[in-house]
């Protein structure tokens, strides 16, 4: 096993200099980083002069006035604008100064702005400065870059076996499934391949029908993953070696399971090749399935029985957000159902252009998708209300994939092997920043609040780390 070196990226611009290392910069604010006092506001002795109003309101006002002051600019101007509307804030005088040493406030904020949950630095007020850069880097295109690298033994002769097919991420593992049927885990931090999860099942139906077709990571402990034929296998993070099967497959009677998401509660697999049975749900905790039934593949039958066969484009792509709301999508329908209630759709539309099927991602309450004709467009996962709407000009479509997380969509370009940042928080989304990463159309893409990951059918895959 060997690892390949992190750089700076060369065409990323130079981050903004920090003037106190625990402010995080000029735009974060912190206990240590301003002079400003009330006499700055309100000249003359102390004794000579009322005693301001602002001095006068309890901490726990000042607290609560300093949390929704940033959330609403949140709100209205992106999340990268909750941390100068809060700098002033701590200015007006020093009784509000000292809520900025809340830990409490740091907290709310860091939960409710970033929707993080677990604190991995000292304090939460560190949490916050961390992920306000990583965004911030996003919109600069400032990351370190890697190639991990694996022991291939096990592949055989077929390099093909060697593609990976589907990634996933949590925060401490890049899970990578590959034709062969593996899962090959990487440490985010050292970049190193740490295990190799195998399914010993043969290939039965052709020669990529164990071939990955999905993967969760629940808890950053249990990982969970489906393969062409059907069958699901489930496997423990820190117990490397083979997976336990939880589900026998049934190719003949189910099709071909060509997409596969879910939570922490129900799993979901989205079928083509037999009608009326495009969506499976089981319950995580009996591995039993619990509803079989939908239309959404029915035309595209034949593309999903060549997928064990051939290295076909994606038939459909299903994906499961944290309300669990499911949306799916093939190259010219879209539906969205609650997980807990499959048989009633919520909604059910489809494009005069048609939908890039890889461009489909979901993130917390929102989804977004790209169709052919270079619209890309985010919504609300439940309403299906506009949050925001891009333009891809039309010869970046070419191999296009697309991600989403918090306020940003990432797409990478196959035709330019050009990586895109989108900040998607106002109606009109802005492009941010643009990547050269490689020619070449990419096979999966994946990304949440720090790394994206992109994998090729060279079996090469790249990882980029925001958090720099």
């Amino acid at each position: 096993m060997s690892t390949s070196s992190s750089s700076s990226s060369s065409s990323s611009p130079p981050s903004t200099p920090d003037h106190d290392a625990n402010a995080g910069g000029p735009d974060i604010p912190g206990p240590s980083t301003t002079t400003t006092s009330a006499a700055h506001f309100q000249p003359g002795p102390s004794s000579s002069r009322p005693r301001l109003m602002n001095e006068a309101l309890p901490e726990p006002v000042v607290e609560l006035l300093a949390h929704q002051v940033a959330i609403d600019a949140a709100h209205d101007n992106g999340r990268l604008a909750a941390a100068s509307a809060l700098a002033i804030i701590f200015q007006v005088c020093c009784t509000w100064r000292e809520v900025s040493r809340s830990d409490h406030l740091w907290q709310r904020l860091t939960r409710q702005i970033w929707r993080r949950t677990h604190r991995l630095r000292a304090t939460w007020h560190h949490e916050f400065i961390y992920w306000h850069r990583t965004a911030r880097n996003f919109t600069t295109g400032r990351h370190s870059f890697t190639i991990p690298h694996f022991d291939p033994s096990g592949a055989g002769d077929h390099r093909q076996t060697l593609i990976c097919r589907c990634l996933a991420l949590s925060d401490r593992h890049l899970a990578c499934g590959f034709a062969d049927g593996t899962i090959r885990l990487f440490d985010l931090e050292t970049w190193s391949h740490v295990s190799t999860f195998r399914s010993m099942h043969g290939h039965r139906f052709g020669p990529f029908s164990r071939s990955i077709s999905g993967i969760v990571i629940t808890n950053n402990s249990v990982l969970t993953f489906g393969r062409l034929d059907g069958d699901i296998y489930v496997a423990v993070l820190n117990e490397p070696g083979l997976a336990r099967r939880a589900v026998v497959g049934d190719v003949v009677n189910n099709g071909v399971l060509v997409e596969f998401a879910g939570s922490a509660r129900r799993w979901v697999g989205l079928f083509a090749g037999v009608p009326g049975r495009a969506f499976q749900i089981w319950d995580s905790q009996t591995e039993q399935v619990i509803s079989v039934g939908g239309s959404l593949t029915d035309p595209d039958a034949l593309m999903g029985w060549h997928m064990l066969t051939e290295l076909v484009e994606s038939v459909g792509r299903v994906r499961v957000s944290e309300c669990e709301l499911v949306v799916a999508c093939t190259t010219s329908r879209l539906v969205c159902f609650n997980i807990m209630n499959p048989e009633l759709l919520l909604r059910d539309v489809g494009s005069t252009s048609g939908f890039v099927v890889t461009s489909l991602d979901v993130t917390h309450e929102a989804f977004v998708v790209i169709e052919r004709n270079g619209i890309g467009t985010v919504r609300r996962t439940g309403s299906f209300e506009r949050v925001s709407r891009f333009r891809v000009r039309g010869s970046w479509t070419r191999g296009l994939l697309g991600c989403i997380w918090l306020g940003f969509v990432v797409t990478y370009s196959g035709g330019g092997g050009v990586m895109r940042v989108w900040n998607i928080e106002q109606p009109v989304g802005m492009l941010c920043c643009t990547m050269a990463i490689r020619l070449g159309e990419g096979n999966s893409m994946v990304a949440n609040q720090r790394h994206v990951a992109i994998s090729w059918n060279d079996t090469s895959i790249h990882l980029l780390d925001f958090g720099v």
